[in-house]
């Protein structure tokens, strides 16, 4: 049975970034609940792979987040598979480096997919949707300074100020949609082992783990049809962050001390 659209119609989940990892942890979450997939990637192979490896219907679709009209492309071809009621911004990219070093390609490519993709994901959702939630992948980063990720940081801060906005704004015009932000600490794919090798990614390991995919899936899913606007995992590390943010002068000296001890469990790895 697929969920209720409230209209009788098909339900219908959009993913983006579903090729591998979170998004394609979520896609299947969202299937086994009796959604139609939409499955979206950069890589239309890795969009494919996933939406077949799904028990439930789905239709993969590959999708640039940086590109307006491609969303709109797809949002349309999604409404036209019966009611969107799920649509989760996951795309991102995972930079690293001293400020100063980054790339002028990096902080380009930073700010358009983490910040700018999602922007252009959420307006083109509630451009189709009626009801339902937007759930928007976003970090703990966003929360505090995090060193060696000074433009992966921003991006992220700009993305949930920008989720916890639009919720408010949805709430006052009394539409009956929803914008969840999920700031999950360190999660073990890909995105972090590409970076593992630099010095600078030190911070990722300073937690006592990695998450699992699976422990962001399951909060991601338990957001959907809450009232929970904001969920971090974990909740400590989270707390961490906001006192970075609040305390910048006690920040400026912990901070460095905290990524030495990461540092030491990155090359101990």
């Amino acid at each position: 049975m697929h969920p209720d659209s409230g209209q009788g119609r098909v339900a219908v989940a959009v993913v983006t970034g579903a090729g591998r990892g979170i998004g394609a942890g979520l896609a299947a979450a969202l299937s086994a609940r009796g959604h139609h997939l939409v499955v979206t990637d950069v890589d239309a192979e890795a969009a494919r792979a996933t939406a077949e490896a799904l028990d439930g219907p789905a239709t993969a679709m590959p999708l640039d987040v940086r590109d307006a009209s491609a969303h709109r492309a797809v949002a349309l071809a999604a409404a036209d598979l019966g009611d969107v009621t799920v649509w989760v911004n996951n795309a991102g990219v995972l930079s690293t480096a001293p400020a100063w070093e980054a790339s002028d390609e990096d902080v380009a490519a930073t700010f358009e997919i983490n910040t700018i993709g999602l922007v252009h994901g959420c307006r083109a959702a509630v451009s189709v949707m009626r009801r339902g939630d937007v759930l928007n992948v976003v970090s703990l980063s966003g929360l505090g300074p995090t060193p060696g990720f000074a433009t992966y940081g921003a991006s992220k801060a700009a993305a949930l100020s920008y989720s916890q906005a639009l919720d408010i704004e949805l709430a006052a015009a009394r539409r009956p949609v929803r914008v969840r932000a999920l700031c999950p600490d360190v999660v073990d794919t890909s995105l972090v082992s590409n970076v593992a090798h630099r010095p600078s990614a030190a911070l990722l390991f300073t937690g006592t783990r990695l998450l699992s995919v699976d422990e962001v899936v399951d909060a991601g899913m338990g957001m959907l049809g809450s009232r929970r606007a904001l969920r971090t995992v974990p909740a400590w590390r989270a707390a961490l962050q906001r006192t970075s943010a609040a305390l910048p002068g006690m920040a400026r000296v912990a901070v460095p001390f905290v990524a030495r001890l990461g540092e030491r469990r990155r090359l101990s790895r």
